[in-house]
């Protein structure tokens, strides 16, 4: 079975495996965010990428962990309305369409050396009050004011608003720029503004990661890329079946009730 350990950044964990690699030390690989903030020229042959931005970005790309917290947290008449209202297809669509303007103007600052603070943005501070949209003016102003060593000011405010809608109208792949936090605290917004759910972000957040399937996590892409770079079967780490084979003589219970249904009918 596999044991996780955290790292406590990216740096850390690129040099820790590197130092396992030379080492040759067996049995250890590293999950590592697929950012693009921190690149690195030449990754550990036992460095894995997540499948999007981080692991929390993951999670919620991956299955219908969110629509699980919505269902439990929430009043599902206001949510089944506020998504009919602004034409979303699911919770999960609502939170990463106010998390993506957050995620295109984190690139656009870190490819451009505007030194803007975009992590952190309360998404109350930026969402439309109907809460279908962020007002990207808004979020301008709202980094700009929380950067301490901007490289731009409110001079540029249009041009980098129209970049950041260029941007969007653009993706072919929204998700990509998605960072986990962002949608976590998109969704707590969501959940807490408009859904009538008393839940914070960092509660989300926890919760999202508890939540998070087995089935879920056979179908990400970095679950095969850990098996193939430890060299171990598929059923020698992230085990799910072990539960089931611990209790191999207990019927599953759709069976059991089904037995005691045909025996009350006889």
């Amino acid at each position: 079975m596999c044991e996780t350990v955290p790292g406590y950044g990216k740096d850390s964990v690129m040099i820790a495996i590197s130092l396992i690699e030379r080492q040759s030390i067996p049995g250890v690989a590293a999950l590592v965010d697929r950012d693009w903030s921190k690149p690195w020229d030449s990754m550990s042959r036992l460095a894995v990428r997540t499948d999007y931005y981080d692991i929390d970005a993951t999670i919620f790309f991956t299955g219908d962990v969110s629509g699980r917290m919505v269902a439990a947290f929430c009043d599902r008449q206001k949510v089944k309305d506020f998504l009919g209202a602004h034409e979303f297809t699911s919770p999960a669509d609502a939170a990463a369409k106010l998390a993506l303007p957050l995620g295109v103007l984190r690139k656009l600052s870190h490819d451009n050396g505007w030194g803007l603070r975009v992590a952190g943005t309360p998404i109350k501070d930026i969402a439309h009050e109907s809460g279908g949209a962020v007002d990207v003016s808004r979020l301008f102003d709202v980094c700009l004011k929380r950067s301490g060593k901007a490289r731009v000011g409110q001079q540029d405010r249009l041009e980098i608003t129209d970049s950041i809608e260029a941007v969007i109208s653009s993706l072919a792949k929204p998700s990509e720029f998605c960072c986990g936090h962002d949608l976590n605290s998109a969704l707590a917004y969501l959940m807490q503004a408009h859904w009538g759910a008393r839940i914070s972000k960092d509660m989300l957040e926890r919760a999202m990661r508890g939540g998070f399937s087995c089935i879920e996590l056979a179908s990400t892409q970095f679950r095969s890329d850990i098996h193939s770079v430890l060299g171990v079967p598929e059923e020698g780490l992230f085990n799910c079946d072990i539960p089931r084979r611990l209790h191999s003589g207990v019927p599953p219970a759709r069976e059991s009730v089904e037995s005691v249904d045909a025996r009350e009918v006889s």
